[in-house]
């Protein structure tokens, strides 16, 4: 017998079984690794999904609630939490809560709603729109003034770059006067009040209670900036009898 060739046999014998353990090797993974959705489970999960808008439609929100949650972590699995199908799922979720009057008690879920439908489907899309809206309204009910300044400048500017309705922009700047004052920013509400006084006197004229209460709330600004001189000006350009207190606004 030829040992060369034996030998030359038991070689490839060899590298043969290390290629195929090889391949089983690289063809398994660990169970943190798999995949935890089979086809069997997105089809499962396409049937909730029909379950859902049904449930939309007969306006069971807490049904839909109920299921989109459960729909959501599967939904992330199979695709991720930026596909379109799960940003909606989230948007079901907040929508629903709303229906029914309450706070979808899981904060991050409208916060989280209203920063992946932004970066996704932009600023002016109407599921952003209702999310920013939801966001907004829980913020004010929390009383994170803060965090609901950058919203209410999102709004204003997307309303001028819309239909710059100049009686919408007053009432937003309204809010964001208001949320200036509350976060002690005076700079900044003096400025959203001058805002406030031009587009209530071009929409509703220097008689209207709107105009009034804006020179009023920036003349306390300027008496809590120690701004007399505005102050003065102000109250005398504007014929109103306006008491000036000392120190800063409570």
């Amino acid at each position: 017998m030829d040992l060369s060739i034996t030998n030359n046999h038991s070689y490839l014998r060899s590298a043969l079984l290390i290629t195929l353990l090889s391949l089983l090797v690289a063809g398994l993974s660990s169970p943190s690794e798999a995949k935890p959705w089979s086809g069997w489970s997105e089809r499962k999960f396409e049937k909730t999904i029909i379950s859902i808008d049904k449930d939309i439609n007969r306006k069971r929100w807490e049904t839909v609630a109920k299921r989109s949650q459960k729909a959501l972590p599967q939904c992330v699995e199979l695709y991720s939490e930026r596909a379109l199908t799960c940003i909606f799922i989230l948007r079901n979720i907040n929508q629903s809560y709303e229906k029914m009057f309450v706070f979808n008690p899981n904060s991050q879920q409208i916060e989280k709603a209203y920063r992946l439908s932004t970066e996704v489907l932009g600023e002016t899309h109407f599921t952003t729109n209702s999310a920013r809206d939801y966001y907004y309204k829980y913020l004010i009910f929390t009383e994170s003034y803060a965090a609901a300044i950058p919203v209410v400048k999102e709004f204003i500017e997307i309303e001028r770059n819309s239909r710059n309705d100049a009686y919408q922009l007053m009432e937003r700047y309204k809010q964001l006067s208001a949320l200036e004052g509350l976060t002690e920013n005076w700079v900044a509400e003096e400025s959203a009040l001058n805002m406030v006084m031009e587009l209530a006197r071009d929409v509703l004229g220097e008689e209207s209670e709107d105009f009034k209460a804006a020179v009023e709330t920036l003349a306390e600004n300027y008496c809590t900036q120690k701004k007399y001189y505005e102050y003065f000006e102000l109250i005398k350009a504007e014929q109103q009898e306006i008491n000036c207190f000392s120190g800063p606004k409570s």
